[in-house]
């Protein structure tokens, strides 16, 4: 299962936390290492805090954008400590790595972590199918890059690692990442030209589409079909002009 999972670390500033993150995954049986924007990240101080990590720092993935680090991925789970309503249904890191094992069967697992100074932003945690929370005192809850790397990876490793994946049953395998930022991007874009979004904020509502559709897994073709509903919807459209949306001269009850 561990080579299944990879951790991102999205525009770390610091070369040597990129380091300590690489120890804190060797550690625990992990070697996938995805950097999004990051400073130079073979540099000393990165290999001083890696130690015999330092392979893992070697081959780490580089990617310019979130959208790109992630295109291959099934599942992605983003870290988070601020609370907020975009930021419901977290899981903590003991209840995602039970999770793993059926999921890591048949995807690519994606964990994200963000910034050192301000984590993850909405926008970024919309790729996310769980939300996860590292549980920590109530009067200092901040923890470092790698501490956070460390405690997330030390759950996995105990499920995946340590005691093996205990026969979980394989769950389907997911549509990737990049099919689901397609079906998201037609599903706005036909929802707006009907009314059903608000011009002004239409990702309000479209955390929550993203959420549901997130929690349900869909496979490749599941994601074709609801993308079929889609484009027929924008045929339908095309065909028949622009309908009534809320609000307007026309509407019925």
């Amino acid at each position: 299962m561990l080579e299944k999972i990879a951790i991102v670390l999205v525009e770390p500033r610091e070369p040597g936390n990129i380091g300590a993150a690489a120890r804190a995954m060797a550690n625990m049986g992990l070697s996938r290492l995805v950097l999004v924007r990051p400073p130079d990240h073979r540099v000393a101080d990165a290999f001083k805090m890696a130690l015999a990590a330092r392979p893992i720092l070697e081959s780490a993935v580089v990617a310019d954008d979130l959208a790109q680090a992630l295109a291959g991925f099934g599942f992605v789970a983003g870290t988070t400590r601020r609370l907020g309503a975009g930021r419901r249904g977290r899981v903590t890191p003991r209840q995602l790595a039970a999770e793993l094992p059926a999921v890591a069967a048949v995807n690519d697992v994606a964990i994200l972590f963000g910034r050192e100074d301000s984590g993850l932003t909405n926008e970024e945690l919309q790729y996310a199918h769980r939300l996860v929370t590292i549980p920590s005192s109530a009067g200092f809850g901040s923890l470092n890059l790698a501490q956070s790397v460390l405690a997330v990876a030390y759950e996995i490793f105990l499920v995946g690692g340590a005691s093996g994946s205990g026969g979980a049953t394989a769950s389907a395998r997911r549509a990737p990442t990049a099919d689901l930022e397609g079906l998201y991007a037609q599903m706005e874009r036909v929802l707006l030209s009907i009314g059903y979004l608000d011009p002004a904020n239409p990702a309000h509502m479209m955390r929550g589409f993203r959420r549901l559709i997130g929690r349900a897994g869909p496979d490749a073709r599941e994601v074709k079909a609801l993308r079929g509903i889609f484009r027929q919807m924008d045929w339908y459209l095309g065909r028949h002009g622009e309908p009534q949306g809320p609000g307007r001269d026309g509407d019925q009850d």
